[in-house]
């Protein structure tokens, strides 16, 4: 079978990297794939593992007409029985390049769902597409409230896992990595390492921060937050503010600024514990699932996609959406004692069970079934 991977955001890390995931996945599983996107540093990956590749380096709707002649010939010359979309303006474009062709040489669309819809035509994706997928449970529901979906119109669940042979307890970075960490960021055994990881928006709750540093310290727990954060692309306004109010409660020196971070696994395998304060519930969470995968307990507001993962790992992490001394009771708990996690990665959040549910799925629409949803 030939699937044909449409992905306007492929970049490594986090949900970006979900296409090339599958494509490289899915050509191990038997099938042929090729991967549209814009040129970046998972090409070589990609023709590591024989997987085709087509530059395009805008995949927009304004600009339709030559990419919709361009997808046109790629879905030809690669003789795609599938294509799996990774934004909703990939789905309308590939439907659109493809609505004219034979009803015997039109592959089948699969759009898949990793963030909010927030783009005009997202509708029409959901609507045009053979079979959808949502990342989570909650987008799931998201999409059919927002989209007001009528009850027969099936959407899979198929969270993006994580790679176990990155993630697993007991995993621990290389020896240059850790010395040049414990020269850069030296602390006593007795410190509370936390780590929080998000891009520095008040979308990820940092906000939070200076009631949870000013309950520990009156707790007296010794605790450092390293945060890994792009702080050169942050609101300077929101960034500074943060900074003041820290300095002013006499806490900046329990926090580390990392700036962006390429080796979050690493920051997060040396911390002893993750957190997450996120507003607004989240599709997707690669920092918590990861850490949740090394082994690290995780204390968060417990709805969207951090909900679901500490429901299934470690439900003593959940705190009610906003309780910043909930998160931070959580931490003075932990300095005392932390949780032990289960020592394997558990169903369906490994990225092997990820690969195969969209096989399974790809394999069901390509030969004309009706795939049984898994709701």
């Amino acid at each position: 079978m030939n699937v044909l991977h449409i992905s306007p955001w492929l970049s490594p890390g986090g949900i970006k990297q979900l296409a090339a995931d599958l494509a490289t996945g899915l050509q191990q599983a038997g099938f042929r794939n090729t991967v549209i996107s814009p040129p970046n540093e998972l090409v070589g990956r990609l023709a590591a593992s024989s997987v085709q590749h087509h530059s395009m380096r805008s995949i927009n709707i304004f600009s339709y007409r030559s990419v919709l002649n361009r997808i046109s010939r790629i879905v030809r010359s690669s003789k795609a029985d599938i294509v799996l979309t990774y934004t909703t303006q990939a789905t309308c474009l590939a439907w659109l390049a493809c609505k004219n062709m034979p009803e015997e040489n039109r592959p089948r669309l699969i759009a898949i769902h990793a963030t909010y819809p927030r783009y005009r035509g997202w509708k029409l994706s959901l609507e045009c597409a053979d079979a959808l997928i949502a990342t989570s449970r909650h987008l799931r529901d998201e999409l059919i409230r927002r989209a007001k979906l009528d009850a027969e119109r099936h959407i899979w669940v198929v969270p993006y896992g994580a790679n176990e042979d990155l993630c697993y307890p007991g995993y621990t970075p290389a020896d240059a990595w850790i010395e040049q960490w414990n020269r850069s960021h030296p602390a006593s055994d007795s410190t509370l390492k936390v780590c929080l990881a998000g891009a520095i928006t008040p979308l990820h709750g940092y906000e939070d921060l200076p009631a949870i540093l000013a309950r520990l310290s009156h707790a007296a727990v010794k605790a450092h937050f390293y945060i890994a954060g792009d702080t050169a692309r942050a609101r300077h306004s929101y960034y500074t503010s943060l900074q003041k109010r820290l300095k002013q409660g006499g806490m900046d020196s329990m926090v580390t600024w990392l700036g962006l971070r390429t080796d979050l696994r690493d920051v997060i395998s040396v911390c002893d514990v993750v957190i997450s304060l996120t507003r607004q519930p989240s599709c997707h969470d690669r920092a918590v699932l990861e850490a949740l995968s090394l082994g690290k307990p995780v204390a968060g507001y417990g709805h969207g996609i951090v909900g679901e993962l500490l429901d299934a790992y470690l439900p003593e992490g959940r705190v009610a959406p906003g309780d910043a001394a909930g998160i931070a009771d959580r931490l003075e708990q932990w300095h005392a004692y932390r949780p032990v996690l289960e020592g394997t990665l558990i169903k369906p959040f490994r990225l092997a069970d990820t690969i195969q549910g969209v096989a399974e799925l790809c394999t069901a629409i390509g030969q004309g079934g009706n795939a049984q949803c898994n709701h």
